[in-house]
């Protein structure tokens, strides 16, 4: 998945994916520590490229994953999304 601050995108990997947000794992680290960020993404079996945007709600961890809440997403992602679960 790619991740983006400030306009610019970074390789992350996603997990705990949710209807209402994921955790985010970074592999190329950014310098910005904004609090609203972009996502695209790819989920398990799909080639569907799924956006949305989240602001961060828990950064606990020093390898910078971060907690992201959806503030908006387009109804087809969020159908994906939906979808994937019900099949998890």
């Amino acid at each position: 998945m790619n991740r983006f601050l400030d306009g610019h995108p970074y390789l992350s990997r996603a997990s705990d994916i949710s209807r209402t947000g994921m955790r985010v794992h970074p592999i190329s680290m950014a310098g910005s520590t904004s609090r609203f960020i972009g996502l695209q993404f790819q989920l398990p079996g799909s080639s569907d490229v799924l956006t949305a945007s989240g602001e961060v709600v828990s950064s606990a961890s020093e390898d910078g994953t971060v907690g992201i809440r959806f503030t908006r997403m387009p109804a087809i992602s969020r159908e994906c999304i939906g979808r994937y679960l019900a099949g998890s």
